[in-house]
């Protein structure tokens, strides 16, 4: 066959249908690359594990683009967070340090220890019983020296006899440097006696006079009126604000 004979041969129909083919597909990668409409690549045209670190910009993902309670403890490393990724002035970093005599005085937001050459002082009190009447009554109370801020606990006990078929709630309060707090008992009154206890935990601030710690309780009841005898112990523990 001659060299003129294969220039005038024409392609055949096969042939042309392929070149088209392989241009089409060229073509289309292209244009499917630069010219996919808005919004068509969604979660179902992602494969897991598709998007990795190296594809995401810096500085893409932002506070607003993640939903509320997105990123709980099991999305954290471990130590992820430490004390340069906190505000220590909202987080108290972790307490370090110890004290060889004397005790912790104070702890600043860092979590150093300050060391007091003394243990702090402690305060305490046992009442008699009180018969509770129509309005407040005293039940217990402790002088504070001035100066330090104290943790009081105190747990008045409370005893009910009589008013069979009462509902009665007695509410003490436990107040000192200011600061106070108030709980309930409430009980059904039934034929037989019944007795509770109401603990009581209150942080008071420091104060430049003496105060007192002290105890009062107040009692109301629907129906018969029964009688409600009270005791209570307060104790104060001498504590130092962190600074």
């Amino acid at each position: 066959m001659s060299l003129q004979s294969l220039v005038r041969r024409r392609p055949s129909a096969a042939m042309i249908v392929a070149v088209l083919a392989l241009f089409l597909t060229l073509g289309g990668v292209g244009w499917a690359a630069s010219q996919l409409p808005s919004n068509s690549v969604g979660t179902a045209q992602l494969q897991n594990a598709s998007v990795t670190n190296w594809k995401i910009l810096n500085g893409a993902v932002g506070n607003w683009k993640l939903a509320f309670g997105a990123v709980g403890p099991r999305k954290l490393e471990n130590a992820a967070v430490g004390r340069a990724q906190i505000n220590t002035g909202q987080v108290q970093a972790r307490v370090t340090g110890t004290c060889s005599a004397g005790a912790i005085s104070s702890i600043d937001s860092a979590g150093k220890v300050q060391c007091g050459s003394t243990p702090p002082q402690e305060f305490g009190t046992s009442s008699a019983t009180t018969t509770l009447g129509s309005g407040a009554s005293a039940v217990a109370s402790e002088a504070l020296p001035a100066g330090p801020s104290y943790l009081v606990l105190a747990d008045p006990h409370a005893q009910i006899t009589g008013g069979s078929g009462a509902q009665v709630e007695v509410d003490c309060t436990l107040s000192a440097n200011g600061a106070s707090l108030t709980r309930s008992l409430i009980v059904d009154k039934g034929a037989n006696d019944q007795a509770g206890t109401i603990p009581l935990v209150l942080a008071a601030p420091s104060s430049h006079g003496a105060g007192t710690a002290s105890v009062s309780c107040t009692k109301t009841s629907s129906g018969a009126s029964p009688t409600v005898d009270v005791a209570s112990t307060v104790n104060a523990i001498q504590t130092a604000s962190n600074s």
